[in-house]
């Protein structure tokens, strides 16, 4: 799948019209009550890749996304923690199989959702798989995450897996089978990645690989950042938006 490239003056335009003046993100729900909280604040729930690992200072896909956002007077609030799975964002009382983590109160969804920011941005990789979770499991996850934000007004944009050295072939079709499902449940709010940052081997890409077969490296995090950027843009402004 192609995604679009915003012009830079585009870019400009979205985080200095769009974000401020807040319209929803068409598809991705939002628009809401979410719509009325702090001005232009942006969630992210996710693993070591989002919080950073692999990348250098300030150059986190995360990091470069406050960037874009900083000159408008947004905030990207990042509660992503290395090693996360999805429980661990789950709401508290959620019923969960035998084994599984409790809830880390910095990650609660219902946490989260309590500081009423206007988009939320998902990004668990691979941790569920590697810990043996099912494919059904971390989409069921993802999906009332999507669900619960979206009733309450905030916007969702939803990351893929990506490669890893480690991932064993069956591992390895059970994040394709991850991807699979949560690009039909999010639709174009969906961001690809694994073709992207992968190997002929689908293992991570030599010219992506920070070091450890795992995390991304700078170029890996800006390509990651690239490809948010542009799905964030392409539905986060109307076209009267971008109007001169």
């Amino acid at each position: 799948m192609k995604l679009p490239t915003p012009h830079p003056l585009d870019l400009l335009r979205w985080l200095a019209v769009g974000l401020l003046a807040v319209p929803p993100l068409a598809g991705c729900g939002g628009g809401g009550a979410a719509a009325d909280g702090p001005t232009a604040a942006w969630s992210v729930l996710g693993s070591s890749t989002a919080f950073g690992s692999g990348a250098s200072t300030g150059f986190s896909w995360v990091a470069l996304l406050q960037a874009d956002a900083a000159p408008a007077g947004a905030r990207v609030d990042n509660r992503a923690r290395r090693g996360a799975v999805t429980w661990l964002a789950m709401p508290a009382a959620a019923p969960r199989p035998p084994g599984r983590p409790a809830t880390a109160d910095t990650m609660d969804i219902d946490s989260v959702l309590q500081g009423r920011p206007r988009l939320l941005l998902l990004a668990f990789p691979t941790n569920d798989t590697i810990a043996g979770y099912p494919a059904g499991e971390t989409v069921a996850n993802l999906a009332s995450l999507r669900q619960r934000a979206r009733a309450a007004g905030t916007a969702v944009v939803v990351l893929s897996t990506q490669p890893r050295d480690d991932a064993t072939a069956a591992q390895r079709a059970v994040l394709r089978e991850i991807d699979e499902a949560m690009a039909r449940e999010a639709g174009a709010c969906f961001v690809p990645l694994f073709d992207a940052l992968a190997d002929a081997g689908g293992g991570l890409a030599a010219a992506f690989d920070s070091g450890d077969g795992v995390h991304p490296n700078d170029a890996g995090h800006a390509l990651i950042h690239q490809r948010v950027r542009a799905v964030v843009a392409a539905h986060l402004v109307d076209s009267r938006c971008l109007a001169p």
